[in-house]
């Protein structure tokens, strides 16, 4: 009998005291040495790259290095698809390599797109990697995706330091509704929800939510950056006018609005846009002082397309960029086959300084600069109908051909991000077993690219998580039911990395083509729970191992056993397996190595 007792006892031991099953992702990682020697001779370059944690779809290209100051209002391409502005452009690039764990030899035969040799000099080579052979990794089942529901994601705390863990927000998408053809107007109540990610994807009581009132939900949420307990809602009031709200965040309960902000704790705009189709992006922080909206409207009607720029401080007005040049006026024949007007973009992602702009109901993408004084100096690159790329009804059998503003074909491209080099993707639904359109950082289009596994159904959603962290990938939704279509609960991590370094056929000095030294940082984050990511320099190529041990100094895993390129490198240990407790971690590349301390939480 006190064997049964007993058993009982450590049953409910095991299960109180039982560790939550954490996301915790296998990160992709990219390495080639930052600096390569090639003599433009028509030889073929063998580049090594190295990758870590899972195989890769990579992507090579080769741009100009410091020529953008030449290079003003450029329009080419095939329909005048490509614009280009003060940036450096691309010039060769390569198919699609499929790369194993480990080193992989990437070959390029110094040639540009066009098949002609490139002239001796230094270029910006990139490489975009992404894993398309591993299954989608739940990161929370507790948001439901929609097209018009946009979210927010924050990487840095009020100090402006990386967050050990980034923290999803997302509204939810409640939608004006028309009694007798006249817009309502009496407020919702929106339920706004918070997820960090790290958290047990399953675990619905780890989900925090916080409501607030206003008309239609038109966008993600915008955080104030000194105190992120705040934040600003964007809503439809009516047609042709919306309005900004600031918040105090409450846990799990009701928001109080700050009504020392704006006016009254609003920021009201008006446009010549009706009520209805007026979504996204909402509200977006550039992390400083600046809030960033949008007059766009997409009900085939819109006219006008203006930036508007605010302070996050004060709810001041700061200035507003016309951007109706490349929004409208390009698709002003559209009409006239079949097509609409679109007053998009309706999303935005912000990073580094620039916007990538996108909307589901156009062929167009832009990146613009929002901080230059001249509305004309502000577009970096367009891509419009003539790449295929993005477009619209380019099939030789469209009663349309060629026409971009058209919200009845795809792609329908719901959401846009850019990550930390400027590689845009976008969802493409209705274009068959693809998952995303890919932009090179000068715009030019690269190809749709595919996940494992997927479908032809609905796909609604593409984010970067991109600063250095545990959780840097691709998060995207679900594949749509094989009956119905409709998108399942959930957002689900894919490894990602970009790259970029210089080729060059300047004699480089020791100096110059390595680090001068062997380098081991301390690992981020730590203390941690259950991954981190140990990064190091090395200063020559050559066989690297990396070396986990407990604090009674037994081996306990290996990390990295291979042969690595000089440069940087990153990578990652998962201690899910392993009990809370000090650790240390030896880099060792040749006869040089280096021991680090490390602390596992659980």
């Amino acid at each position: 009998m006190r064997k049964i007792v007993l058993s009982f006892a450590l049953l409910a031991f095991f299960a109180v005291n039982a560790s939550p099953a954490a996301f915790q992702p296998t990160l992709l990682k990219v390495s080639a040495a930052s600096a390569i020697k090639y003599a433009f001779d028509g030889t073929a370059l063998t580049i090594p790259v190295t990758l870590t944690g899972t195989p890769a779809d990579v992507s090579f290209m080769v741009f100009t290095q410091n020529m953008g100051t030449k290079v003003a209002n450029v329009t080419n391409g095939y329909l005048g698809w490509h614009f280009v502005n003060r940036i450096d452009t691309c010039l060769y690039l390569s198919k699609s390599n499929q790369m194993v764990k480990g080193v992989n030899n990437l070959i390029w035969d110094g040639k540009d797109k066009a098949g002609n040799k490139i002239a001796a000099g230094t270029y910006t080579y990139y490489m975009f990697g992404f894993d398309n052979q591993s299954n989608k990794v739940a990161m929370t089942k507790q948001m439901t995706p929609n097209p018009w529901i946009f979210r927010t994601i924050l990487e840095k705390d009020a100090k402006g330091l990386a967050l050990a863990k980034p923290v999803l927000y997302m509204g939810d998408g409640v939608r004006n509704t028309k009694v007798g053809g006249v817009v309502a107007t009496t407020d919702y109540n929106h339920t706004n929800k918070k997820w960090t990610v790290g958290n047990d994807p399953e675990d619905a009581t780890l989900l925090e939510t916080c409501v607030d009132t206003g008309l239609v939900d038109v966008g993600g949420l915008a955080f104030l950056p000194s105190d992120q307990s705040y934040y600003f809602h964007d809503t439809l009031r009516n047609g042709g006018s919306k309005v900004t709200k600031k918040f105090k965040w409450v846990p799990n309960g009701t928001a109080v609005i700050d009504t020392k902000w704006g006016d009254n704790g609003e920021f009201t705009y008006t446009g010549a846009w009706p009520g209805g189709w007026n979504y996204g992006p909402g509200a977006v922080s550039d992390g400083a002082d600046n809030l960033f909206l949008q007059t766009g409207d997409i009900s085939g009607n819109g006219k006008e397309s203006k930036i508007i720029l605010i302070s996050a401080t004060d709810g001041s007005e700061i200035k507003r960029i016309d951007i109706t040049q490349w929004w409208v006026n390009l698709a002003e024949g559209d009409p006239k086959v079949g097509g609409q007007y679109c007053g998009g973009p309706t999303e935005f992602s912000f990073r580094n300084g620039r916007i990538a702009l996108g909307s589901h109901s156009t062929c167009v993408n832009s990146v613009v600069d929002p901080y230059q004084d001249k509305a004309s100096d502000s577009f970096l690159w367009v891509n419009r109908n003539g790449d295929y790329v993005g477009d619209h009804n380019f099939e030789t059998t469209s009663p349309r051909p060629w026409c971009c503003n058209d919200y009845n074909v795809g792609p329908y491209k719901y959401t846009t991000s850019m990550d930390n080099n400027g590689f845009v993707i976008f969802p493409s639904f209705d274009m068959g077993a693809v998952s995303f359109g890919l932009y090179a950082p000068d715009g030019t289009g690269i190809s749709y690219k595919s996940y494992a596994g997927e479908t032809a159904k609905q796909k609604y959603g593409t984010d970067f998580i991109d600063y250095n962290s545990a959780y840097d990938g691709i998060y995207t939704t679900d594949t749509g039911n094989a009956t119905s279509g409709a998108i399942a609960a959930g957002f689900y991590f894919i490894g990602h990395d970009s790259i970029k370094g210089t080729i060059s056929n300047v004699v480089v000095s020791v100096d110059e083509a390595a680090p001068a030294a062997f380098v081991v940082a301390q690992n981020s984050p730590n203390p941690f729970n259950p991954t981190t990511s140990i990064n190091f320099t090395l200063a020559k190529a050559g066989k690297v191992t990396v070396d986990v041990f407990n604090a009674a100094g037994q081996k306990v895993d290996t990390i990295v056993n291979t042969t690595m390129n000089a440069g940087a490198h990153s990578v990652s240990w998962n201690a899910s397996k392993f009990s809370a407790g000090v650790y240390f971690y030896t880099v060792k590349s040749g006869d040089l190595s280096k021991t680090m301390k490390m602390t596992l939480l659980k």
